[in-house]
């Protein structure tokens, strides 16, 4: 878990928007893993001065870059164990204490949201410590890194998590592809918007041969209760209302059959193809 150079990026882009980081709280310690120069180049181009003072960061965590270049009068950080000197000790897999709930402006997972069993209710416990007006930040394997934790996931469970049911709105939905399994060892990353599979009407799906990361940036604009109504993906609601206005009795099934060789061949380069991430439909290239 940490802030590499992408991340970073991309956190410093949210607070030029106006991203509120005054009491952040980070899921897990997080490490900081931007090379020297290119924290120079960070605070130039966001115009920060004296970004790295005399022991900045000297502890290897990221605390220091929170604070000085993210405006953070507070970071707190909460994990599973105090091995890694956390401030709050606690099991994700169950609530967290009333205490906690929106007392934070931003809350941070760099990298623990796909680590831990009960996915539920890991999201309530960040969702419920986001202020009014709060931002929340997850950064988690989407594609290609099977194993690296219990889960990958994909954007459409974020883009109908992050919803007005839940009283929050997306605000950025990005892809991350790296050549390298370890992303944060990686300069060379390409990053893509994300559209909302709802909007679109049609599932995006990414076929590739790279690590890809996903980054998402939701913000809580509704104080109301959260999972009041389980989320459904988009597609299967939309067929659910179209069967309702539909006879779909009396249509006999047709044997299942696999296709030619020849067809088959053809199916799988149209799919990547379709579904690489220079499918701009789905995947719309920038450089934070």
């Amino acid at each position: 878990m940490g802030i590499n150079t992408s991340i970073g990026a991309l956190l410093l882009a949210a607070r030029d928007e106006g991203v509120d980081f005054s009491h952040t709280m980070t899921i897990g310690r997080q490490a900081l893993t931007i090379p020297p120069e290119e924290l120079s180049a960070l605070a130039k181009k966001h115009g920060i001065e004296n970004a790295q003072p005399p022991g900045f960061a000297a502890d290897g965590w990221a605390d220091d870059f929170f604070v000085r270049f993210l405006g953070a009068a507070s970071v707190s950080s909460m994990d599973y164990s105090d091995y890694q000197s956390a401030d709050i000790v606690h099991d994700l897999n169950k609530p967290v204490p009333d205490e906690l709930r929106e007392r934070f402006d931003c809350v941070i997972d760099g990298g623990t949201i796909e680590h831990v069993f009960d996915v539920r209710q890991v999201l309530e416990n960040y969702m419920g410590m986001v202020k009014l007006g709060g931002s929340l930040f997850i950064a988690t394997p989407a594609n290609n890194l099977c194993g690296h934790g219990f889960y990958q996931f994909s954007p459409e469970f974020f883009y109908r998590v992050f919803s007005t049911d839940n009283g929050f709105a997306v605000r950025s939905m990005i892809l991350i592809e790296s050549p390298l399994l370890s992303v944060e060892a990686s300069r060379h990353l390409r990053y893509f918007h994300v559209v909302d599979p709802e909007k679109i009407r049609k599932r995006v799906e990414l076929v590739n041969c790279k690590p890809v990361m996903l980054f998402v940036h939701a913000e809580r604009r509704e104080n109301v209760p959260l999972f009041a109504s389980n989320p459904y993906q988009s597609d299967y609601q939309t067929q659910w209302k179209e069967a309702q206005r539909e006879d779909t009795e009396g249509k006999p099934a047709q044997p299942f059959r696999y296709e030619s060789r020849w067809k088959e061949f053809r199916r799988r380069l149209r799919q990547r193809k379709k579904n690489g991430l220079h499918r701009g439909r789905f995947f719309t290239p920038f450089k934070p």
